[in-house]
């Protein structure tokens, strides 16, 4: 007795792991009776290590399983031709030659003759069968078969084809992902809405004084698109300071990389790079063919300052967010900026523990100019410096890569503040000496020489030297400098015990009738655990006898209970005497809160002050409320900011706590496709459960899975967004497009709609009429037509002639036996079969499907 079960499954299992559908073969009597054929057709699962489980079809004569060459080559991917006399190829090499003649009862394989038995293969009309064991005899590949599992084990010490191209395509993509490359599917094309409400920031910090004005400052920052370009307007208010323009910020920026004449125009508020002594912002118009997304990068500069302590710092990079870090107890921070071929902006945003957030952004000129090599970069800036005169300014700016390691630049700057020589030529130049060893130089006329000396070591060891030569006419530059002497030495001392970032630097001003000296011995980092700053400075001057020195010391201890201490003290050598002692304990509360107590004794101005604050990260808004009381002053403060984005393809406002303006969000809406055209129309539902694998920024969603929302994200970069396809409810739906890129554009929602396609199942069999019985057909293949004739699927069936397909989308369609197939076996299958699968929301299934083959004879 042999029965079948055919179980689709469906929401259980899913089709990635074990196929459309899978057969449950019983046979009750068992495989020896007489009242079998001579042998019996089944697929069963092989197990192949480092590849998985595939299907492949056997056949079982007595206790015997016999495997298929050709479907067992073709899935390891060995080379494998039909010939008139049987099969020939290759194993892995092209040396390893076999031939397979059934005819003569023959396989050669590397010169090596091995003659067959009538039992060692099955030879149907539609397949070559070969006894399991003679593969490992004859071509090392082992394969043992399992009447209790039906399974095939393969094991092999050959490298086969197969998992060898599985390797090579892991590791390019590998290097791919270092590299950045992606290749998508689907690429979302930009567009440029003449008006599209975007994001808004705001920030509230109230402040009361015993003695002195009370102050309430407000901003708020507007983010729109308006006629296709990035609007951004941020406005600043407080109380105690007459509102002033030069206090806000506007601009328009339109930015388009393909361009090849102007990939960024700007207006309003314009970053110059000027070389002039401007003391007040700059409105006007900046045109360049610089792209603005970052190039290759191929090397790095450190960049350190301080800020107040425990901060958070945010490293911009051409915009783009691309490091932050914390200052330690002492405000000291560091980073490694990435050096880009290209016009690399540095900006530097602060946000403090208490919800402070410094307005002012700190631009950084990187004096490393490279452009790639044969190519001319240009920048040409215009405007209105808004100081109490207006000056006029313009700058323009060519650098020209003469090859990867050198770039010549040279242009001309205008400052009409400048008494004489209002026009100031200039001509630089960047030069890669070794891998780690870079060199710029400048010449401006009428104004100053500098050039700058950076070596690297592979063990982060950084040396620089500087030198600048001011004319001494010159009036473009505020001060009356005639040299600048700069040395700095910088290195990471690591240990068992701790790990140190150091640096000495040596400054010296040359000034017309005085000398003033600095230097600076820095260490920061961990001691035993314990974040650890020293910092001693020296200052010198030749009209002062002593030079002054002091030292700062802080650190930060963890205490049990989850408590911080922090505490920091100056001594100063000069005066052999402490200038101040600071002491501070803060703990986290409620999840998301920390509440602080601190104390600090200031000695040079004679002040004692204890504090106690609290902080809050609400979803919509940081918060702070802060007490300072002192000898000389009482003060309360009390901070909230957040921001507002609205999406207007689904009419929702996303709320954060953090800075939305010049931000990129899209929103994700997967739905049934019913019709197919990859648009959403009236009557197809949105798909809930949709998972998406790599997101960068804030992943959310609404509260039934259908609308999926990332935020926070760097705008004018390309992303891929993978589509997890195994995250959906219902085998029969498929997503076509699983990689989406997408340029991410500021201050908009950026609407993605993901088309999910309805599939539909067939099935049935395909007989063989002998002697007017009917007997089920196992490898006999079925193609699948549209209703222009094109063939969309090829189907084989199994050993009892059951066959099955689950990826027709809806639409009519013919099944027809292979007809070329049909010539070679010398049989002849009844007539095509029309069929329509209709669009159903859990898929259609059409299971009535019935060949029947007959011999020619």
């Amino acid at each position: 007795m042999y029965i079948k079960f055919s179980v689709t499954i469906n929401q259980i299992f899913k089709e990635y792991y074990f196929g459309l559908s899978f057969i449950i073969l019983f046979n009750v009597s068992g495989y020896a009776q007489n009242n079998f054929p001579e042998y019996d057709e089944l697929s069963v699962e092989m197990n192949v290590p480092d590849l998985g489980t595939i299907e492949i079809p056997i056949a079982i004569k007595g206790q015997n399983a016999y495997i298929p060459v050709n479907e067992l080559f073709n899935n390891l991917k060995i080379k494998n031709e039909e010939t008139n006399n049987g099969f020939q190829g290759f194993i892995i090499h092209p040396d390893s030659t076999y031939t397979i003649n059934p005819s003569e009862k023959k396989i050669t394989y590397k010169n090596t003759d091995f003659e067959l038995s009538e039992e060692d293969f099955i030879q149907s009309p539609t397949t070559f069968y070969l006894k399991s064991n003679l593969y490992g005899k004859i071509f090392n590949l082992n394969t043992t078969f399992s009447f209790r599992s039906l399974t095939v084990n393969l094991k092999t010490d050959k490298e086969l084809p197969v998992i060898k191209e599985m390797r090579l395509k892991k590791l390019r993509e590998n290097v791919n992902r270092v590299r950045g490359i992606v290749n998508p599917d689907t690429i979302i094309q930009r567009n440029h809405p003449f008006f599209k409400a975007g994001s808004l920031d705001w920030g509230i910090v109230t402040t009361q004084q015993s003695e002195f004005e009370n102050d309430n400052r407000f901003n708020l920052g507007l983010g729109t698109v308006f006629l296709g370009g990035e609007t951004n307007l941020l406005l600043n208010y407080s109380t105690r300071v007459p509102f002033d323009s030069r206090n806000q910020f506007y601009q328009w920026r339109y930015v388009d990389n393909k361009s090849k004449l102007f990939k960024q125009i700007t207006a309003g508020r314009i970053f110059t790079r000027a070389t002039s002594s401007l003391f007040a912002p700059v409105s006007g118009v900046q045109v360049s063919n610089s792209p603005f997304q970052n190039r290759r990068s191929f090397g790095t500069y450190t960049l350190s300052d301080y800020t107040d302590p425990r901060w958070t710092v945010e490293l911009y990079v051409n915009n783009i967010l691309v490091e932050f870090t914390q200052a330690d107890a002492s405000g000291f921070y560091t980073f490694n900026v990435p050096l880009m071929y290209g016009n690399t902006a540095v900006r530097l945003k602060f946000y403090g523990p208490y919800g402070e957030e410094r307005i002012e952004e700190r631009i950084i000129n990187i004096p490393y100019n490279f452009v790639p090599k044969n190519e001319l970069e240009y920048t040409l800036s215009a405007g209105i410096v808004e100081n109490n005169d207006l000056d006029r300014f313009s700058r323009v700016n060519f650098n020209y890569g003469l090859n990867n390691s050198i770039t010549l630049g040279g242009g001309a700057e205008y400052f009409s503040a400048v008494t004489d020589n209002r026009v100031m030529p200039f001509i630089n130049s960047s030069i890669k000496i070794a891998p780690n060893l870079l060199f710029t130089g400048e010449f401006m006329y009428g104004v100053k020489s500098e050039g700058l000396l950076s070596y690297r070591t592979f063990g982060n060891i950084q040396v620089d030297l500087n030198y600048i030569k001011y004319d001494e006419d010159q009036t473009a530059i505020n001060f009356n400098y005639l040299e600048e002497r700069k040395l700095s030495f910088s290195t990471p001392i690591r240990t068992k015990n701790f790990s140190l970032f150091s640096r000495f630097s040596l400054n010296q001003i040359v000034m017309p009738n005085t000398e003033f000296t600095t230097a600076q011995l820095l260490l920061s980092g961990a001691i035993m655990g314990v974040g650890t700053n020293l910092t001693t400075y020296g200052i010198y001057n030749d009209r002062v006898k002593q030079p002054t020195i002091y030292t700062s010391f802080s650190q930060n201890y963890r205490l049990p209970g989850k408590f911080l201490f922090s505490p920091q003290i100056q001594y100063d050598f000069s005066r052999n005497q402490f200038n101040n002692i600071i002491m501070e304990l803060e703990r986290p509360v409620l999840n998301k809160g920390f509440v602080n107590i601190a104390y600090e004794n200031n000695m040079l101005r004679n002040a004692h002050i204890f504090e106690i604050g609290l902080r809050y990260a609400f979803d919509f808004a940081q918060t702070s409320a802060t007490s300072r009381l002192s000898n000389q002053n009482n003060s309360f403060v009390q901070s909230a900011r957040g921001s507002l984005m609205l999406d207007d393809n689904t009419k929702y406002v996303a709320r954060s706590n953090r800075s939305a303006v010049s931000k990129a969000a899209v929103s994700i809406i997967p739905f049934l496709d019913f019709n197919t055209n990859g648009k959403k129309d009236p009557m197809e539902p949105s798909v809930s459960g949709l998972d998406i694998k790599n997101t960068t920024g804030n992943l959310s969603s609404n509260n039934d899975g259908t609308v999926l929302r990332i935020t926070e994200l760097q705008p004018y970069i390309k992303i891929v967004l993978e589509i997890d396809p195994n995250s959906l409810d219902n085998i029969a739906w498929k997503v076509r497009n699983e990689k989406i890129e997408i340029l991410t554009l500021p201050n908009q929602f950026q609407e993605i709609e993901v088309p999910v396609e309805v599939l539909g199942e067939i099935a049935g069999m395909v007989y063989l009429k002998e002697k007017n019985q009917l007997q089920g057909q196992g490898r006999i293949t079925i193609n699948i037509l549209d209703e222009r004739g094109r063939l969309v699927k090829s189907i084989l069936s199994e050993g009892d002639g059951y066959f099955t397909y689950l990826g027709l989308s809806p639409g009519k369609y013919t099944a027809v036996i292979d007809p070329i197939q049909m010539q070679k076996i010398g049989y002849e299958a009844s007539e095509s079969i029309d069929f329509e699968i209709e669009v159903d929301e859990y898929g259609d299934i059409v299971d009535d499907l019935e060949f029947t083959l007959t011999t020619n004879q």
